[in-house]
């Protein structure tokens, strides 16, 4: 039986209090470009912590949502939803071969924000699906990001070819070299 994600009761607003809380508690709405303004003033490494960290409790829902027998469509919907529910974009997956490439439209902050966006992924899928991943962007245009799932021992060989130049569809293909 497939579940469905439901925005509908997701996110409760009691104006009266002053609160906003989601299914994990009490919640804050930031304004992107504050979280942004913190996230350059944080450096890397507390970015990814701070990114992971809230991944996770994003993957942890959706697998309390979905359950252990769910497909990989609906935890893809389920994550998508979170993560739009959260302001951090329109989720939407591409098989290539073996890779996992993760599409987000609309993130906040367009380049300067993916970072944030792909250790939140990676937190996400960890809990999840239950798997160390390594989430490295293979493109960036005006509206979407696109980012490949890898291991984790795989993500500065990936992250290298890209920063060299490669074409993300080149950068796939040489991933699809080098696992054969």
């Amino acid at each position: 039986m497939s579940t469905r994600f439901d925005p509908a009761r997701a996110v409760k607003f009691d104006l009266t209090r002053g609160s906003v809380t989601d299914p994990g508690g009490a919640c804050v709405l930031v304004p992107s470009s504050a979280l942004l303004e913190l996230c350059d003033s944080a450096g890397a490494e507390a970015v990814k912590s701070f990114g992971r960290g809230l991944g996770t409790e994003l993957g942890r829902r959706v697998q309390e949502k979905v359950g252990a027998n769910a497909t990989i469509p609906e935890l893809v919907e389920h994550l998508g939803g979170h993560l739009a529910l959260t302001g951090l974009g329109s989720l939407s997956v591409e098989r290539w071969g073996k890779a996992l490439v993760v599409n987000l439209e609309s993130s906040p902050g367009a380049a300067r924000g993916d970072a944030l966006v792909a250790a939140v992924l990676e937190g996400a899928i960890q809990r999840a699906f239950g798997r160390d991943v390594a989430c490295v962007r293979l493109h960036r245009d005006a509206e979407t990001a696109r980012f490949v799932i890898v291991a984790p021992d795989v993500s500065a060989k990936v992250q290298s070819w890209v920063q060299d130049g490669a074409p993300w569809g080149d950068a796939l293909a040489r991933l699809h070299g080098a696992s054969a």
